[in-house]
C-alpha cells in the first residue's frame, strides 16, 4: 500500500511538471503568433504609410473619363442621394430642402452658406415596400409596375422639387442668379424573375421575356420624360437640369446587353444619357461603350472587401485604359477587415485620388450624400464633410 501511494505522488508530480512545461510551451507558441501578427499589422500600417509616396505611372489608354464636358453633361462630382422604401421609415433616407443644402453647397458650421459644392444629383434607391426590391437582393420578390411609378414619384416629390427650392435658395446666397445642378433619374432593374409585372401599352409584360422587359424601361423613361415636362412648365424645375437617367444593376448579366442598347439608343433619341456605376471589375466594363453606357465611373470596392490599397491602382489603371471614371466610397462604416475603420478607408480614398491623380483628372460619383449630411452637422466628425469639400475644390490635403 505504501510503495502503492509513493507511485502515485511521484505519477502526480511528473504529471503536474509536465503539465507545467506544456503551458509554458503552448505560452511561448501564442506569444510568438501574437507577435507576429503585430509585425504582421506593424508592416502593413508602414505599406500604406509608404504607399502613398511611391511614383505612378499611367498605362497605356485614352485616359479617365474626363469631368466637365459633354461626355458627362458637363457634371465633374456627382453625389448619389438615397430615397427608397427606408424614406418611409428612416430620416437618413427622407430629403428636404435644408438637408438638401448641405450638399448643394458647403456650410460652415454655423450653417452658413460658404461656396457650391456637388454640381451632380444621382437620384438612387433599391429597396422597397413589402419585401420587394428596384434591384435584386437576397431574401426580397421582384418589383412591379405600381413599384416602378411610386418609385419614380418619390424621386421627384422628395428629390427633384426639394433639389430645386434648395438650389434657388443656395444661388441666391452666392450671388449666382442663374446657377442649376445635374440631375440623373434612376431606373429600376426589370428582374427577369418577374412574371407578372402590369399592363404597358395594354398587354400585361413578363421579364422572361426581353422585348417585354424594354417596353417597361420605355414606359418608364416616358413617364418621367412626361413629369419632368410638367413640372419644368409650372416653373417647379427652374434649377435643376435633367441629364440622364442610371442604371441600377452594378454588372452586366449574360444576356442584357442587347436591351441595354435598345434602351440607350432610345434615350439618345431623346437626347439622354445612359450613366453606369459598375462594382470594380464588374462584367462590362471593358465594353461598357458598345453596350451602350455613355458615362461610367467604376467603383474601387476597397471599403467594403478584403483588400489592400493596392486595389487603387488597379482601379486607376482600368479606368485610364478603358475611359472610365472613379467612384469615391465614403460611408459612416467600412467592411475591409484588413482596415481600422472607415475613418483610415476615407483617408485611403482621398490619398489614392491625389497619387492617381483622379481627383483632377477624371469624372466622380460619391456614394453617398446621406451620410455626408451627417459628417457636416456631427460636430465629433464635421472635419470629413469640410476634407470633401477641400476634394471636391482639388486642394486635398489642404484647404482651398
Amino acid at each position: 500500500m505504501v510503495d502503492m501511494g509513493k507511485r502515485t505522488m511521484l505519477f502526480l508530480v511528473l504529471l503536474s511538471g509536465l503539465s507545467l512545461i506544456l503551458n509554458l510551451v503552448l505560452g511561448l507558441a501564442l506569444g510568438s503568433v501574437m507577435n507576429q501578427m503585430r509585425l504582421l499589422s506593424a508592416r502593413i500600417v508602414d505599406y500604406e504609410a509608404q504607399w502613398a509616396r511611391l511614383p505612378w505611372t499611367p498605362p497605356p489608354g485614352p485616359g479617365y473619363l474626363p469631368p466637365g464636358t459633354i461626355a458627362t453633361r458637363w457634371s465633374r462630382h456627382m453625389v448619389l442621394v438615397y430615397m427608397d422604401a427606408r424614406s418611409y421609415t428612416s430620416a437618413e433616407f427622407m430629403w428636404d430642402e435644408e438637408k438638401f443644402q448641405w450638399l448643394i453647397a458647403y456650410r460652415d458650421s454655423q450653417g452658413k452658406i460658404i461656396d457650391f459644392l456637388f454640381d451632380g444629383f444621382l437620384l438612387i434607391g433599391y429597396v422597397w415596400k413589402n419585401n420587394r426590391y428596384l434591384l435584386p437582393i437576397s431574401g426580397g420578390d421582384a418589383s412591379d409596375k405600381t413599384d416602378w411609378k411610386e418609385f419614380l414619384n418619390l424621386q421627384f416629390e422628395v428629390g427633384v422639387l426639394n433639389l430645386n427650392g434648395a438650389v434657388e435658395n443656395v444661388s441666391q446666397s452666392l450671388g449666382d442668379a442663374h446657377y442649376a445642378v445635374k440631375v440623373v433619374l434612376t431606373i429600376p432593374y426589370p428582374d427577369p424573375k418577374q412574371s407578372n409585372f402590369g399592363e404597358v401599352s395594354g398587354v400585361n409584360r413578363d421579364f422572361r421575356n426581353s422585348g417585354d422587359r424594354v417596353a417597361a424601361v420605355k414606359w418608364y423613361i416616358d413617364e418621367a420624360l412626361d413629369k419632368w415636362a410638367d413640372y419644368h412648365d409650372r416653373g417647379l424645375l427652374e434649377r435643376t437640369e435633367l441629364v440622364g437617367f442610371y442604371w441600377l444593376h452594378e454588372t452586366v448579366p449574360q444576356g442584357d446587353e442587347t436591351m441595354i442598347k435598345e434602351i440607350s439608343d432610345y434615350l439618345h433619341g431623346k437626347g439622354y444619357l445612359l450613366f453606369w456605376i459598375p462594382y470594380f471589375r464588374a462584367s462590362g466594363v471593358t465594353n461598357w461603350k458598345e453596350i451602350g453606357f455613355d458615362a461610367v465611373t467604376m467603383q474601387p470596392n476597397y471599403a467594403f472587401y478584403d483588400s489592400g490599397v493596392e486595389r487603387f491602382e488597379q482601379t486607376a489603371n482600368m479606368c485610364v485604359q478603358y475611359r472610365m471614371g472613379v467612384e469615391m466610397e465614403l460611408p459612416l462604416y467600412k467592411r475591409n477587415p484588413r482596415i481600422a475603420d472607415w475613418k483610415e478607408s476615407f483617408k485611403a480614398y482621398m490619398d489614392a485620388a491625389v497619387k492617381y491623380r483622379f481627383m483632377w483628372a477624371a469624372m466622380l460619383t460619391y456614394y453617398y450624400g446621406n451620410a455626408f449630411v451627417t459628417m457636416a452637422t456631427t460636430p465629433d466628425i464635421r472635419e470629413f464633410y469640410e476634407k470633401i469639400y477641400w476634394f471636391v475644390k482639388g486642394t486635398y490635403p489642404n484647404p482651398p
